[in-house]
């Protein structure tokens, strides 16, 4: 697994120094990761005890029964429980914390998979490597990325996702770290004819969060739709890079995302689409925005578009401003308070890219997450 090797080389590089600060990938985040890289990091302890508080955040009644946990990149049979999720998933073990996941059939509610990283006396890693095989029918996936407070900790969450011939898979990543945890996610993603990805990401918190997402469009009129969020605060640190290639022919991909930084975080969006030779008839759309709310928070963002067929459809845009005055001038004069009437107008401006989450008490739970950190209070 390819992406299980890059999450592998990184962990060796941070333990013995050796960053990838000089890579042009990483560029804006080259700071970032080379404080990570001058801490001396541990296997971390994969029995850790959860709290109470933790559980919580994860323990959802939506998902009961249909729930895959893992602490510090191993499986935890204990906080786990798949008694409902029926005989169209599968979930399998393999040396070296590598696991599948093979769903043949259509599944009618959310699988939730989380992972849990936990802290210990001293700065730990963890890596866990999924291969998700989508075999036949539909499939609904929601990640959870979760940590406690305290010594940091990097975890390598590396995925392999497969899509057979006319499967279909909603996918939503839910990432909410403390300022002390650093999480890397690399995504490799194949696309068979006419299956379709649709995937929206929420990026919160974390000392550093790296998404690496390559997305091969291999058959005739495969699609990825991708969606996602960053809202960030204090000195956390979020860097987004996505892949995309049309390798076949008819095939699409539908990105939207939005981002937003306060106080003196960074953010970093990467969007790269290529229309390889062949793959005539492909429509591309990428759109990226972003809103500065304090003077000292900074969002880098990259849209690349290289089209080498013909025929194609292929659009691309990126901006990084402020919040609108004379909106925030409007809903003052009606009333309503500098703090609220940032928060309606941020909380609007992601909403857009969040719009396509099938299930409404996620919807509504993650809204609950962004509030308090899209008012610009201490901007």
């Amino acid at each position: 697994m390819a992406a299980a090797a890059q999450a592998r080389d990184l962990l060796e590089e941070l333990g013995r120094g050796d960053a990838r600060a000089r890579e042009e990938s990483w560029r804006y985040s080259k700071m970032a990761l080379r404080a990570l890289s001058q801490q001396e990091f541990v296997a971390a302890y994969t029995q850790a005890a959860l709290p109470d508080a933790l559980r919580a955040r994860f323990d959802w009644p939506q998902t009961q029964g249909r729930r895959v946990v893992f602490i510090n990149g191993a499986f935890s049979e204990a906080h786990s429980d798949v008694t409902q999720v029926g005989a169209a998933v599968t979930v399998g073990e393999s040396a070296g914390n590598t696991y599948s996941l093979r769903i043949d059939g259509d599944i009618d509610q959310s699988l939730h998979v989380v992972y849990i990283s936990v802290p210990s006396a001293q700065p730990s890693r963890w890596q866990v490597n999924v291969a998700v095989a989508m075999v036949s029918g539909r499939a609904s996936v929601v990640e959870q990325f979760l940590g406690a407070d305290g010594i940091g900790v990097l975890g390598c969450v590396s995925r392999r996702i497969d899509l057979a011939d006319s499967t279909s898979l909603d996918l939503v990543s839910l990432c909410e770290l403390p300022e002390s945890a650093s999480l890397y996610r690399l995504v490799d993603v194949r696309a068979a004819a006419k299956s379709a990805l649709r995937s929206t990401h929420v990026v919160l918190g974390g000392r550093l969060q790296r998404l690496d997402m390559q997305v091969e469009l291999a058959g005739e009129q495969a699609h990825l739709e991708s969606r996602g969020v960053f809202a960030l605060r204090g000195r956390e640190h979020a860097d987004t890079q996505l892949d995309v290639r049309h390798v076949a022919r008819d095939t699409t991909c539908d990105i939207l995302w939005r981002g937003v930084a306060d106080q003196r975080a960074r953010g970093i969006f990467h969007g790269a689409i290529t229309v390889a030779q062949g793959a005539d008839g492909a429509d591309a759309q990428l759109s990226n925005k972003n809103l500065l709310l304090s003077p000292l928070a900074e969002i880098d963002t990259q849209p690349v578009l290289e089209i080498y067929a013909d025929e194609v459809k292929a659009a691309h845009g990126a901006t990084v401003g402020q919040i609108d005055e004379r909106a925030l001038f409007y809903l003052r004069s009606r009333g309503i308070a500098c703090v609220d009437a940032k928060r309606l107008l941020v909380g609007a401006f992601c909403d857009v890219a969040l719009d396509r989450i099938a299930q409404p008490w996620l919807r509504e739970h993650i809204a609950g997450l962004l509030a308090p950190r899209v008012g610009g209070e201490n901007s």
